[in-house]
């Protein structure tokens, strides 16, 4: 009887680690972040819809570990905001404010939020959890770790600037390639903004390694582990195929919205050009008024109709994003053209498809700053290796570049421009306008010419 007693106990407690370790893994119904809570969007209801949400077990998750650091850091004091931005751009000034910047830098919430967002970039998989109402509509779900994550990059950037300017550039780099890998982990979400952002903090990485690249004499074995490294950094930069294939089931699921509650547009028709009906919407039920008015609408909407026309608009976009940027196309006014040629009556997707090709453009970027910062890479081995002159062509760093698309333009469709200077060399890309400007930068980036000059310009002085 003590035995079976004792059997009994074992398997109850046996049972409830089982339950508590479910609990542990399972997705939290809501979330604080920077003191506000929200609700979580159950990851299943989204799946339903089309999304493709990863599962993954929450101790495997680097977002939950991402949302410690975000939660964990301190403002930024609005005195501070020129000399960090400047940080960001030029590099960590001998100027006054500056011990104020490592002052904050260094408070306690800061340093363990950087700290918690390297272990965050350690793991290999992470989805963000997204929050909002499953009865409302798709597109008012909510993104708000997004602006932090951004914060974060920027941050990690600006402290990777100091330790490069106290001589610390191994743990520099490891900064920078921090801010790289959490833009490739945010990219792995079901949004197109989230391959934006992805792309916007590998951008912050990829030219702060440049820049190191160019301004620090590092050893050879450091330029030959830092061209591996980027290569992984290529390997996982955002993928837009990705993000438009969720950005059309954001489409193709508001179709179905729609066809579920014809009432809520065609009462008010002016409200379609807004969309603000959409703050209305509510997911009916199976059973009642709002099952039937489902029904009905199904019966009486021409969604096939208005997701035929967008499948035609996504898939022709996805095949432009597939070509090299020097073929796609993104310039020319078709995205117009197509959206104006649709049907008069579909004003459902005349007024929802996005323009997609800044979005294009801006990956386009990237590849191009992360090509052109290993080919820089390249020639700084070259010239440790053979007297400290460059090449008289970038054919002689294929030894060092293995990829066979590491030497290629995206903006022409062929080797970067490469030439040695007197002092040194210059290294340009056609960029957005595909054209050869002979070198010349435009007044904003990637308007001209994407150039870089080596030895670089001497950086500019931080002005309060």
């Amino acid at each position: 009887m003590g035995s079976h007693t004792t059997i009994r106990v074992s398997s109850l407690a046996l049972a409830w680690l089982i339950m508590l370790a479910a609990l542990a893994q399972a997705e939290p119904a809501s979330v604080t972040m920077r003191g506000e809570t929200r609700a979580v969007w159950p990851a299943d209801d989204l799946r339903s819809r089309g999304f493709d949400v990863a599962d993954i077990p929450r101790d495997e998750n680097a977002a939950w570990v991402y949302i410690e650091a975000i939660n964990a850091y301190s403002e930024l004091p609005r005195e501070l905001g020129g000399i960090f931005d400047h940080v960001l751009d030029a590099g960590w000034p001998k100027h006054p404010q500056a011990k104020a910047l490592a002052k904050w830098l260094d408070q306690p919430e800061n340093k363990k939020a950087l700290e918690l967002a390297r272990r965050a970039a350690e793991f290999e998989h992470c989805q963000i959890p997204y929050y909002g109402n499953p009865r409302g509509s798709v597109v008012n779900m909510l993104l708000p770790s997004l602006s932090h994550h951004r914060i974060l990059a920027k941050m990690l950037v600006v402290n990777g600037k100091r330790r490069e300017a106290g001589g610390k550039y191994d743990e520099a780099l490891e900064d920078y390639l921090v801010a790289a890998r959490m833009g490739s982990h945010v990219a792995q979400g079901i949004t197109l903004i989230e391959a934006l952002v992805g792309v916007a903090c590998d951008a912050l990485a990829a030219q702060a390694i440049h820049d190191l690249v160019l301004r620090r004499n590092l050893p050879q074995d450091r330029l030959e582990r830092l061209l591996n490294e980027t290569s992984q950094m290529l390997e996982h930069a955002p993928d837009m195929q990705r993000g438009l294939v969720q950005e059309q089931a954001f489409g193709l699921g508001m179709v179905d919205e729609f066809a579920s509650q014809p009432s809520h547009f065609i009462t008010n028709p002016a409200a379609l050009s807004t969309l603000s009906f959409l703050d209305s919407v509510n997911v009916p039920t199976d059973s009642g008024w709002g099952a039937l008015e489902a029904r009905l609408g199904k019966l009486v909407f021409p969604d096939r109709a208005i997701k035929q026309n967008m499948r035609r608009y996504y898939t022709e976009v996805q095949r432009r994003t597939a070509l090299p940027a020097s073929e796609a196309g993104w310039n020319d006014n078709w995205e117009e053209e197509m959206i104006s040629n649709l049907p008069a009556w579909d004003m459902i997707s005349r007024t929802m498809l996005p323009s997609l090709s800044r979005a294009n453009v801006l990956a386009q970027r990237l590849i191009t700053q992360m090509r052109m910062t290993r080919v820089s890479i390249a020639l700084r081995l070259y010239a440790l290796t053979n007297q400290g002159g460059p090449p008289e062509d970038l054919e002689y760093l294929k030894r060092w570049l293995g990829g066979p698309d590491d030497l290629i333009d995206p903006f022409s469709g062929d080797y970067f421009v490469y030439r040695r200077t007197e002092k040194g060399w210059l290294l340009y890309s056609f960029s957005d306008n595909l054209t050869d400007d002979g070198g010349i930068e435009g007044n904003r980036p990637f308007d001209k010419d994407h150039v870089i000059r080596f030895p670089p310009p001497k950086q500019k002085a931080f002005e309060d």
